[in-house]
């Protein structure tokens, strides 16, 4: 008999770091859009973004939204808009400044770009004002998770099948997260993925996760890391 298949859908938040420039073309005037050329920094492999379409958008807004107001008027939007895309709210940091985001995935060409973000504004929402930007930011996003959990505290994505999260036991500080990273990357065979904090929010209480994305075939590998990850953590306790 088949196992039964467990799949969950959940709230909770991605953290990681990533080099944003500001989108100079296909926006509304003077407003501010960024973009991250390389959402997955740490992997090189297959399973990437088409290269033609928009990887990461940021839709930078002048105000904190709460995620029930975006997904309010997210779903107006969707009602006229012709075209697929995701929408989550965030923040990204950098050294001296920060900003609140609606982020946008699965747009398919930046030629849709300023037609959903004109929706956007008549719905109320309000865009910050352009500047150059082209530097490292920590970005936090706040979104619906749907995965799978194929074993015990490991979970495939649904919709992007090279991304894996796994359960570790606690919380760590950024520089912490990457430095336990680090010495992951320079401790295993195949170097090749990519990683970001995470949480679920779940019945049972907040699960940590540490999100993958990892080529496919590799289930190994993930198995690998959330045991050294772990291992990391003992040694600190």
């Amino acid at each position: 008999m088949s196992k039964e298949r467990v799949l969950i859908e959940t709230m909770g938040y991605i953290k990681k770091e990533a080099n944003l420039s500001t989108v100079e073309n296909n926006i509304i005037s003077n407003t501010l859009v960024l973009e991250s050329l390389h959402p997955f920094p740490g992997y090189h492999g297959k399973n990437l973004p088409e290269q033609t379409s928009p990887r990461s958008l940021f839709l930078i807004v002048n105000k904190e939204y709460t995620y029930e107001e975006v997904a309010r008027i997210t779903k107006k939007v969707k009602q006229e808009f012709k075209h697929d895309f995701n929408a989550s709210i965030g923040n990204i940091y950098f050294k001296t400044t920060s900003y609140s985001c609606i982020r946008i995935k699965y747009l398919k060409s930046f030629t849709f770009l300023s037609e959903l973000q004109s929706l956007y504004q008549s719905e109320g929402v309000k865009f910050a004002k352009k500047k150059q930007i082209d530097s490292m930011g920590l970005i936090v996003i706040r979104k619906l998770f749907y995965v799978e959990e194929i074993e015990e505290g490991i979970y495939r994505d649904i919709n992007e099948s090279s991304k894996f999260y796994v359960d570790v036991p606690i919380d760590l500080t950024w520089d912490d997260f990457k430095g336990k990273i680090f010495h992951i990357r320079n401790n295993i065979d195949n170097s090749n993925f990519d990683a970001a904090q995470g949480v679920f929010y779940r019945y049972k209480g907040i699960v940590e996760n540490v999100r993958l994305y990892i080529c496919e075939g590799e289930f190994d590998k993930v198995k690998q890391i959330q045991k050294m990850y772990t291992e990391l953590i003992q040694k600190q306790q």
